[in-house]
This record gives structure tokens, sequence and C-alpha cells, in this order.
């Protein structure tokens, strides 16, 4: 029986599109901060942001479309994990609770 070795990103459940757009974040208490939305799924997002984001924390997502007549994506999400890749440079993954 042969094995097939997969990278992680194969393993995924779930297909990423890499993006890099600008995009807002409005926290429960009404602040909004600019982040950069660096892939997107079906399920969720990853972030890059200069604030650091709580674990479970829950905010409303609104990446603009770059033109065209295009709806801008409304989400809310909740913070699932973030790490710091530089200093003050952190990387947020979120999942999606609902689409608006």
């Amino acid at each position: 029986m042969q094995t097939l070795s997969r990278t992680y990103e194969e393993k995924r459940r779930h297909m990423r599109m890499q993006i890099d757009a600008p995009a807002q974040l409005i926290t429960n208490d009404g602040e909004t901060q600019q982040v950069t939305c660096i892939d997107l799924s079906s399920h969720g997002i990853q972030l890059e942001s200069h604030t650091a984001l709580k674990d479970g924390e829950l905010a409303d997502f609104v990446l603009a479309p770059g033109s065209g007549p295009v709806t801008p994506l409304q989400a809310r999400i909740r913070v699932c994990r973030v790490r710091e890749i530089a200093p003050q440079v952190f990387r947020a993954g979120a999942t999606f609770e609902s689409l608006q």
C-alpha cells in the first residue's frame, strides 16, 4: 500500500483564496480597525493587523470590492487564533459566524 504525502495546505477542509486586500473590523465597542485580509475561504478568513485581536473576540468584518458593481462582503466573525509575526504585526484566523 502506497501512502501519498500531502502538505498541510492540501489537508484543509475548505479551499483558501489568497487575496491580500484592505478591510475593516468593527469591534463590539464600536472601534473601527484597518486590517489586511490575507486569505478567504467559505468558512473563515486570515487577517493581518497592527493591533492584537483576542481569541474568541466577535467583530463585524467588511471587505469592499476593488471596483465595479460588486456588493461588499460583510460578516460577523469570531477570532479563533492570533500570533505575532513581527513587532506589532499580528496574524489572526477567524471563522464566519454569519454573513450579512
